[in-house]
């Protein structure tokens, strides 16, 4: 299927990224009278309060340095898209939990300080690999990156059981009448998505262009 402009592949990519994360659930009020994101009020966004907004849904593993299943205050870029490079919540130096577990501000976590962050604390050993009984950043973005493969087998797996979900007749496609009844935020961006005009979202329809 021939893809169109990058402007029109973004704009499905990030709509396709809505409808097929968690169901969205109502967050309490934020600025400007906006739903919070941070439903529960824990001073964090968890995956599933993140699929209420598909640009913070498709960069949750990048935001998510620490590899916590949570993005924290100083993990969030900053607001305009602009954040101050080195700081908390900066490109390179945004490491979120990680910085406050850090009591010693020593640079590196201890297994004390780890325990802080159960993820962290359960996978103490295999993080640490020279064994000297810290955890220091170099080894914290090894260990997520060694963990890419099973989160993306992960969310391959929440990708196929929610096609099957829409797919009420077991075709293999999507009906413009299945996308409203089970993705209803996907159905203004069906014509986009539907670029060989068929009437039908296939798997590829749906999933977000590769990066290069």
């Amino acid at each position: 299927m021939k893809r169109s402009t990058l402007l029109v592949a973004a704009l499905a990519a990030a709509v396709a990224g809505a409808a097929l994360a968690a169901p969205q659930g109502e967050g309490r009020e934020g600025r400007g009278g906006r739903p919070s994101l941070d439903s529960n009020q824990d001073g964090a966004i968890d995956r599933n309060e993140a699929a209420a907004s598909p640009r913070l849904a498709q960069a949750f593993d990048r935001l998510d340095k620490n590899g916590d299943g949570r993005i924290s205050a100083d993990e969030r870029p900053a607001r305009g898209g602009h954040g101050k490079r080195g700081g908390h919540g900066g490109r390179h130096g945004g490491m979120g939990g990680v910085i406050g577990a850090d009591a010693d501000g020593d640079g590196r976590l201890s297994m004390a300080e780890a325990a802080k962050l159960p993820k962290l604390g359960d996978q103490f050993a295999a993080i640490d690999r020279n064994r000297d009984g810290y955890l220091v950043r170099s080894e914290l973005r090894a260990y997520h990156d060694s963990q890419r493969p099973q989160r993306e087998a992960e969310r391959a797996k929440r990708f196929d059981q929610r096609f099957a979900e829409a797919d009420a007749n077991r075709d293999g496609k999507l009906s413009k009448a299945e996308v409203g009844e089970k993705m209803p935020h996907l159905a203004k961006a069906f014509a986009f998505m539907d670029e060989d005009r068929d009437g039908y979202l296939t798997r590829d329809d749906l999933r977000q262009p590769s990066r290069r």
